[in-house]
């Protein structure tokens, strides 16, 4: 019998399985590495590999299908969180894929069917993992049209998502709903109610002509009434906003059925029995409560919340569901919904939330130039008369309320506004007012405090003050005053004769108040050369170029290129607000009765202190039919 052979210690000649490389047979070590290369035994750097390392074996998507067929916790959990990973690019096509789509369905109702059941107890984290990791895969899902059509034909799942909507919004929005065997899910209940508003937002578009009684519709409004959650606002309102959409037979939904009949006429024919007479719509069951709910949230500078509340808008206004008290006409169901919108029969709240957000909304974020603070328009004073005419030489006198009025004041405040009535600034250097012709004047004013004539002084009334600390007043009063000596030259005298003069202001032909005294003393030096004219003017006129060419300098800013706006510029908010304005003001203010202008009024309140404002700075608004000119006339 043959003895076995021991293994010997040396490489024996191996040929490689795809023919030899070259005609030299390859011998030891060399030719076990290519061997390992074509087996895989050896990967980068000769590291060994285990065997079938590199066959990959099944897809991933067969593998996932396998693992929800086994029903082994361990495979399941896998293949939907496999499911929920590869959903942040969604793969999945549900028409070719229906089995992987009810076992996601499956997955995301068992635990609240569960709690429907009032089995609570059976619920655990598991359940809640695997239905949040099923809910965010259908939720991902979704933005695929396909999967949103597929979906929507489910009748089972459009009631399985109401079932555990109601669950969830009991749960966070009524008192008592909490289920103390499921306080550790709360926050897992806080994300699913997040993933079933995403997942119904573009299903609901599906969900057409819902009526009053609609599960969906009524189980929407309450969490929209009570969540603080902007995102949950908004996508929950754009739910509700799809559940308006109306469809009917006599609807053009393509080329074909478009006979180039004007559809103006929106009044139904009263002997059509078909389906377009039903008047049970959802749009007729939103309370007013809840529409001024809806409107308040314009007033949150938030764009995301307000376009979608002007869509929401938009849907209410437009909806071409007939109304049960006007069965036969589009357009009377539209005009009534827009009465009951703006609560004009009652307490006119949203109209007055709508025409003062509105507007603002139209011109929001448009590029547009702000209104200049007004200018000030070149002085249309007259030069003087004649070339002989002069300042007066002594101050006027008081009227008696302005002197009644001063006679209380203290010192300085007495003199100061005394030297602002009486006197004005000046540039000219003709007039020289004499040092002692201004305390004269001011002591002849109110001899009353120091002339007794025989009778006791009043001793409320506080002394003038002394003529030295009058003069030094005067400079204070007048910034641009100066006290000034002059060397006066007299014939017959040897020595010039001193003359103490203030330079700068001269008397008034009659007192001025109080405000406009202080006002003038304190222009500019500019200001006074300005108001006095200029001496190329003829006597008599004043400058008509200047101001001219003051108005042209200001119409060539608002009227230049770079301040036109057009359509293009607008966004969907800008698009919606003219839109339901113009609808407002067309069947509103200008169907206003004669002896009732509450409305116009209104309008007028909340915009007339800006609007045509911003429109003379922006003409262009106008011209391209962003602001409607027909609106100014409201502002007036």
């Amino acid at each position: 019998m043959p003895s076995l052979v021991p293994v010997t210690a040396n490489s024996r000649t191996i040929i490689p399985l795809n023919g030899p490389t070259s005609d030299v047979p390859q011998i030891g070590f060399a030719s076990y590495q290519s061997i390992g290369s074509n087996y895989g035994l050896y990967g980068s750097y000769n590291q060994p590999q285990t065997i079938g390392s590199n066959h990959r074996g099944i897809n991933e998507r067969s593998r996932i299908i396998m693992a929800l067929k086994s029903g082994i916790p361990s495979e399941v959990d896998w293949a939907l969180m496999s499911l929920a990973r590869n959903s942040i690019q969604p793969y999945l096509q549900f028409e070719e894929e229906t089995f992987i789509a009810h076992e996601l369905i499956k997955y995301l109702f068992r635990p609240f069917q569960l709690i429907h059941d009032k089995k609570y107890e059976l619920v655990d984290q598991s359940m809640i993992t695997h239905s949040l990791d099923a809910l965010l895969t259908l939720r991902n899902s979704v933005q695929d049209l396909s999967n949103q059509q597929w979906l929507s034909q489910i009748p089972s799942f459009k009631k399985q998502v109401i079932d555990i909507l109601k669950i969830l919004s009991g749960w966070f929005f009524q008192a008592g709903k909490q289920i103390k065997e499921l306080v550790n899910f709360e926050d897992q209940f806080s994300e699913a109610l997040t993933y079933i508003i995403d997942l119904l937002e573009p299903l609901t578009c599906y969900y057409i002509n819902n009526t009053k009684n609609d599960v969906l519709f009524n189980t929407l409004f309450p969490i929209l009434l009570a969540t603080a959650d902007k995102n949950l606002f908004i996508n929950t309102l754009k739910c509700i906003s799809h559940l308006l959409i109306t469809w009917h037979k006599n609807a053009k939904g393509s080329d074909e059925e478009d006979d180039g009949v004007d559809n103006e006429d929106q009044t139904l024919d009263p002997n059509d029995d078909d389906d377009t007479k039903v008047t049970n719509n959802c749009v007729d069951a939103i309370t007013d409560q809840q529409l001024e709910h809806i409107v308040n949230t314009l007033l949150v500078g938030d764009n995301d919340l307000n376009n979608t509340v002007l869509d929401f808008l938009k849907m209410y206004l437009f909806s071409e569901a007939l109304h049960n008290d006007y069965p036969n006409s589009v357009k009377d169901s539209q005009i009534l919904r827009l009465k009951n919108l703006l609560q004009l029969s009652t307490t006119k709240a949203n109209y007055e939330t709508l025409i003062k957000q509105l507007p603002l909304l139209l011109v929001s974020n448009l590029a547009l130039t702000e209104p200049m603070e007004p200018q000030p328009v070149p002085n249309t004073f007259l030069t003087r008369r004649t070339q002989h005419s002069n300042a007066p030489i002594a101050a006027p006198e008081l009227t008696k309320d302005l002197y009644r009025i001063m006679l209380q004041f203290p010192e300085p405040a007495r003199a100061t506004t005394w030297l602002h009535c009486c006197y004005e600034p000046t540039t000219g250097e003709e007039v020289e007012v004499t040092q002692i012709s201004i305390w004269k004047s001011y002591e002849t004013q109110f001899q009353e405090i120091w002339k007794l004539d025989g009778r006791d002084r009043n001793p409320n009334l506080h002394p003038l003050l002394p003529a030295v600390d009058f003069i030094k007043n005067v400079t204070k009063a007048f910034p641009n005053a100066e006290a000034k000596v002059l060397s006066v030259h007299t014939e017959g005298e040897e020595q010039p004769k001193k003359k103490f003069i203030i330079q700068g202001i001269q008397p008034r032909q009659f007192p001025v108040n109080i405000e406009t005294g202080n006002y003038e003393a304190l222009k500019s030096y500019a200001e006074i050369s300005q108001h006095e004219g200029s001496t190329s003017v003829p006597i008599g006129h004043f400058d008509s170029r200047g101001f001219e060419n003051f108005v042209t300098s200001q119409m060539e800013v608002y009227l230049s290129e770079d301040n036109k706006v057009s359509q293009s510029q607008l966004s969907s908010i800008n698009e919606s607000s003219r839109d339901i304005l113009e609808y407002v003001i067309q069947e509103v203010l200008e169907k206003e009765h004669d002896h009732d202008h509450v409305a116009s009024n209104l309008f007028r309140l909340h915009n007339s202190y800006w609007l045509p404002d911003l429109v003379y700075a922006n003409p262009s608004l106008v011209e391209t039919g962003i602001v409607n000119g027909k609106w100014l006339k409201y502002l007036l």
